[in-house]
């Protein structure tokens, strides 16, 4: 089976030119079909970097991750679905595994994706492992709609395999910009609250960002990362909190 011929990678993106060229380099080893869905309110090099790489590159308003995936996947020339994020890359390990891969329609595939904070890969608080699907038939699922924490879905049920080797994920520069993604994610989220005329529980506004705190720090290890795992386990307390401030807020303007 000629692997090039049988995947399509699609990655959205916006101002990722830190890393989208390692991303777009590893999938080359993979395939030739290469879709870069760019939210159009991105103003650094990513376009540039991703043309000189020969992905095809579409320029899209902004509607959510669900939307903005499934409209390059609708793009995409094959059926199998390679979908890292922009600040994700393969390792030779995992590239191996999956162009010797004989992908079966009945199954999805999980790969294990390590996330790093700065120069440092965090080993607990729930972020590693950390096993994903990142490869999937678009004939059998499609993402969810939701705006965040996006999520594949399926119309019958699949087999989920894992992958071996690992999916590195360069997210956070430093604290700074861990502070300034997760408010972003905390304004989508409360968005989607509304949209879906869903509110969070009573245990859920009460004690949420704490748990959250605990369970990353304490209950998922964060500790043993130190001062990193600290780091995250006060900004996912930090983001729990937002979400449902700005929730609060959207929820009086839309009434006022």
């Amino acid at each position: 089976m000629n692997s090039r011929a049988t995947y399509s990678a699609v990655i959205i993106a916006r101002n990722e030119a830190r890393t989208i060229q390692k991303c777009i380099e590893a999938l080359k080893k993979i395939t030739d079909d290469i879709i870069v869905v760019l939210d159009d309110r991105s103003d650094d090099d990513t376009y540039f970097i991703a043309q000189k790489l020969g992905a095809i590159i579409f320029r899209k308003k902004w509607e959510g991750f669900s939307a903005n995936k499934n409209f390059g996947v609708e793009k995409a020339q094959n059926d199998w679905i390679l979908c890292p994020d922009a600040d994700e890359i393969l390792n030779d390990v995992l590239i191996h595994n999956i162009t010797s891969l004989h992908p079966d329609v009945s199954s999805v595939y999980e790969m294990n994706i390590r996330t790093w904070f700065g120069d440092y890969p965090v080993k607990h608080c729930g972020w590693f492992p950390d096993w994903n699907i990142r490869l999937y038939n678009k004939k059998t699922m499609s993402w969810n709609g939701n705006q965040v924490h996006e999520k594949l879905e399926s119309v019958h049920p699949l087999k989920v395999k894992r992958i071996d080797g690992i999916i590195e994920h360069f997210s956070f520069v430093d604290e700074a910009h861990m502070v300034k993604k997760f408010d972003y994610y905390a304004q989508m989220r409360a968005n989607e609250w509304i949209s879906k005329n869903t509110k969070p529980s009573l245990i859920k506004s009460f004690f949420g960002p704490s748990f959250r705190f605990f369970r990353t720090y304490i209950i998922k290890l964060g500790f043993l990362d130190r001062k990193i795992g600290f780091t995250i386990a006060k900004n996912e307390y930090i983001l729990k909190r937002k979400e449902l401030e700005y929730f609060q807020k959207l929820s009086i303007k839309i009434k006022s």
